[in-house]
Order: structure tokens, then C-alpha cells, then sequence
């Protein structure tokens, strides 16, 4: 965390067939970890899978700050 942003890094890259595309339109949703997923859900800790990035993108619709998303070949 910065005084002006937060930045969250994925060390991993995009699950195998999916696009850069496809990541940031939340056209199609892989779990990398399903136990984790599922165990967030039960906890009610996240309400359906798959809607993260279009949770994000949606929340700032409007706002003159936009996320940035830099996705690598690997």
C-alpha cells in the first residue's frame, strides 16, 4: 500500500487458453485454486466466482482514476 494507490501482483501468469482479452472483459472464468474458491464462498467472503475484475472495472466507471492491469507473455 502507497499513500496514492494500492498495487496487488500476481506472481502467476493467465491460467493456460485464456486471453488478456477475455481476462478483462470477465468473459470466461477459471479458479486457479476451486478448494480455496469454494471455501471463500461458504464463508460468504465472495459471492459468486469469476466477477473480480468486472467488480473492479465497474467500480470505477465514472471516475477520472482508472485501474491499470499490465498482463506479460509469461
Amino acid at each position: 500500500m502507497f499513500d496514492d494507490r494500492i498495487e496487488i501482483v500476481s506472481p502467476g501468469g493467465l491460467p493456460s487458453g485464456l486471453s488478456k482479452e477475455e481476462y478483462l472483459l470477465g468473459q470466461i472464468s477459471i479458479l486457479r485454486n476451486p478448494i480455496l474458491a469454494n471455501l471463500f464462498y461458504r464463508l460468504g467472503l465472495i459471492e459468486q466466482f469469476g466477477m473480480g475484475i468486472r467488480r473492479i472495472i465497474s467500480s470505477y466507471q465514472g471516475s477520472v482514476i482508472q485501474p491499470k492491469f499490465k498482463i506479460f507473455e509469461n
